[in-house]
């Protein structure tokens, strides 16, 4: 077995105000973080509804 080392520092990391910042990142909604879109049911509908108006594939000829 492979024996590792660890360096431990003394200095801090981070301040007590980033540590704060961090743990209100960590419990947030992941949504209200990153700007991702949400599930919304009423969208299926309209999803329904332009899949049945787009134009249909090309067919190929036959020969």
């Amino acid at each position: 077995m492979l024996a590792q080392t660890t360096r431990t520092t003394r200095a801090p990391l981070a301040t007590p105000a980033e540590v704060d910042v961090l743990g209100t990142l960590m419990v947030e909604d992941e949504a209200t973080v990153s700007d991702a879109p949400t599930y919304r049911p009423e969208a299926a509908g309209v999803l329904i509804a332009l899949l049945l108006l787009s134009p249909k594939q090309p067919k190929e000829k036959t020969r």
